[in-house]
């Protein structure tokens, strides 16, 4: 039989320390990037799992951590499902168990017993179940938490972020510089901090380039595909040449109502999204949008909440940038002439 592998073993074959071998499994800060990457890698290779009973006890820890989510948007929302998945990865790497909790407006008895009994040791929240009053009532509890998104009240609450201000104006800066005058946007539910964020940097991109925002132009949606579906003739018939969509979801549902209705994208109409979550398919335009960087927002989560359970560091606010995409659904901008750059 071979004999166990030991976090000696791994923090002799890493060059490092046992106790820094241990920080950088267990996801506790002061150990470089660099670092925390070669030994994990080390462990993997050699095969080392850490005995999470053992660790438990030392630790009183159940080493499992919870992930709160609205049950409507799992299962009806790409984004939903692209975070749970990069959550459970980062969960894993970290050597914490993953307990998924999709509300459905109301926690049902199992799940509060779960925590009030303390099964878990912490959770991330996401911002789409924030208002919710149990949800705010696990907030405001002493067990430690860690938003995904931000909260619309509260500027005291650790969180990882995208940053949605700028990169929607970024978004919409290209559509100007295809040419496109007439822009609308379907937004997200004008509650949610992301949204209103989405929105500021519509109006921004027209500031910066002296454009007035037509209001008219403006429809708030709920990040639906079929709200997308619905707002889509409307703003045809008002004339747009480009819609900025908040979410991906809502421009799928923009560019299914331009198919029946035969106008071209981005022939007659660019389109834009923000996620990322879109996969083309055959005689569909890929849709340019803002690609979140899930793996990373879902391992800054992990790390944070396993700092606020170790009361390492203090509460802090992250927000990392998404990826501009530029796909077939708008125009590429024209070249510039040589002569005149």
């Amino acid at each position: 039989m071979a004999a166990e592998v030991t976090l000696d073993d791994v923090a002799r074959k890493s060059g490092v320390s046992r106790a820094t071998a241990s920080r950088a499994l267990n996801g506790r800060s002061g150990v470089k990037p660099d670092v925390r990457e070669r030994v994990r890698l080390v462990a993997k290779a050699i095969g080392y799992r850490p005995n999470r009973a053992a660790k438990n006890l030392a630790g009183g820890r159940t080493s499992v951590i919870g992930l709160v989510i609205g049950h409507e948007e799992l299962v009806a929302d790409p984004y939903a499902m692209h975070l749970v998945q990069e959550v459970a990865r980062a969960a894993d790497a970290n050597d914490e168990g993953l307990m998924l909790l999709a509300d459905s407006k109301a926690p049902n008895e199992a799940v509060q017993n779960l925590l009030a009994d303390g099964l878990v040791d912490g959770v991330i929240i996401t911002a789409v179940a924030v208002g919710e009053r149990w949800v705010e009532e696990l907030i405001d509890a002493t067990m430690p938490t860690v938003l995904v998104g931000a909260h619309p009240r509260r500027s005291d609450l650790p969180l990882i972020d995208v940053e949605n201000r700028r990169s929607t104006a970024d978004l919409v800066q290209h559509l100007f510089d295809t040419g496109c005058r007439r822009v609308g946007t379907i937004t997200g539910p004008l509650d949610r901090v992301d949204a209103v964020r989405r929105l500021e940097g519509y109006r921004l991109a027209h500031e910066e380039r002296s454009i007035p925002v037509d209001e008219s132009l403006i429809v708030e949606g709920d990040f639906s595909r079929q709200v997308g579906h619905q707002a889509a003739e409307p703003l045809f018939d008002a004339g747009v040449d480009a819609i900025c969509c908040a979410n991906d979801e809502t421009a799928l549902g923009v560019l299914y109502r331009a198919n029946e209705l035969g106008v071209d994208v981005p022939g007659q109409v660019s389109l834009t999204g923000f996620d990322g979550t879109t996969t083309p398919t055959v005689g569909t335009p890929s849709i340019t949008s803002a690609r979140q960087p899930f793996a990373e927002l879902a391992e800054r989560a992990v790390l944070l909440l396993i700092d606020r359970i170790e009361g390492v560091g203090e509460p802090r606010e992250e927000l990392l940038t998404p990826t501009l995409i530029y796909g077939d659904s708008t125009r590429p901008p024209p070249e510039s002439d040589p002569e005149t750059g």
